[in-house]
């Protein structure tokens, strides 16, 4: 793999590492893979819905900063807010 070019199955594990389990940081991904740092935040904003990135931040497992950078990179057409869940309700035959 040539210098600046990034695995995209990285960058998934990486993005799902950091913002959804808190088991890796941006801020240790910079110090082994520096390269892979914007497209991890890249991939977290087209991906993950707001509520999920807020809760990262919640949890410490981003800082302020990756917080703001992360969703300066989201656009309209991006996940926003996860829909609420509705569930069916069927009726039962009464006999």
């Amino acid at each position: 793999m040539a210098t600046g070019t990034v695995n995209t199955l990285l960058v998934k594990s990486y993005s799902q590492n950091v913002y959804t389990t808190g088991m890796n940081s941006l801020n240790n991904i910079e110090v082994v893979r520096p390269q892979y740092v914007a497209p991890v935040m890249l991939y977290a904003a087209k991906t993950f819905y707001i509520d999920l990135i807020d809760a990262a931040l919640t949890k410490a497992w981003i800082t302020p900063v990756e917080h703001a950078d992360t969703m300066a990179l989201k656009t309209p057409e991006d996940p926003q807010n996860q829909p609420p869940i509705e569930f069916l309700t069927t009726e039962v035959p009464t006999s």
